[in-house]
């Protein structure tokens, strides 16, 4: 199966804890898309303190990515993985950051211990008056999605969406990441998957992800979650 759509992956070299080099930057790349990925998002930290990758830095990374790339690899394009805390919601709403292409939806990643206890009125404010859709970053791996999944269906309820990494599912992460993933997908809470590569290594467990989510749920689900799910994203809608 091809046409799938990777909505998080760190495959820009140099700038993160991912590809090190353009060389591997490419051979993640190449990899997507023996799996069947034919569009490819970039998207580094933008993480103060750790690897704060604002705009203009990770604009110019792309671009300096871009020479390397053969016309035989997937679609490529930019956007960035917001860590949520207060500076990186300050750049959110004074349209500093960096949104998914078209500038619907954008990506977000938490602390993994616990959310912002402001997070509900964060988030409708990102989707009301910035109007982007939030996209949750790997919530199978939050502890407080662990203690009460129900979390995750109000931030969804309030107009969120959640992207399921797919390594996840054969135990990447460990564990307690894993039964979660296989609750939420039984739940139907994810509106799209992706890779969240970060070296090519990476790449036969998105993969035997793949193969697990087609086990569990079939083909069609394989379809929504890598293919329908993140191009109704880009476009502005909550896939249902």
């Amino acid at each position: 199966m091809r046409g799938y759509v990777d909505l998080h992956c760190h495959w820009i070299a140099g700038i993160d804890d991912g590809a090190k080099t353009p060389e591997d930057g490419v051979a993640m790349l190449r990899a997507l898309g023996q799996i069947g990925f034919d569009r490819v998002v970039a998207t580094p930290h933008m993480r103060p303190g750790l690897f704060d990758n604002t705009r203009d830095p990770s604009r110019a990374a792309f671009q300096r990515m871009l020479p390397h790339l053969a016309s035989d690899l997937p679609q490529v394009d930019l956007s960035t993985e917001h860590y949520f805390d207060d500076v990186v919601f300050g750049r959110i709403m004074d349209g500093d950051a960096l949104p998914y292409p078209g500038e619907r939806a954008i990506l977000l990643e938490f602390y993994e211990s616990d959310f912002p206890i402001s997070i509900d009125r964060r988030l409708a404010d990102i989707r009301v008056k910035k109007q982007l859709i939030p996209v949750i970053a790997h919530p199978e791996r939050y502890q407080r999605i662990w203690r009460d999944p129900d979390v995750l269906e109000r931030l969804i309820d309030g107009g969120a969406a959640a992207l399921l990494d797919t390594a996840a599912l054969v135990g990447k992460y460990g564990r307690k990441p894993k039964q979660s993933a296989e609750a939420l997908l039984e739940r139907g809470l994810y509106h799209a998957a992706c890779s969240d590569a970060h070296r090519v290594s990476d790449l036969a467990e998105v993969a035997a992800g793949i193969r697990r989510i087609e086990e569990l749920h079939g083909p069609e689900e394989v379809d929504f979650l890598l293919r329908s799910g993140p191009l109704e994203l880009l476009s502005g809608r909550i896939p249902e």
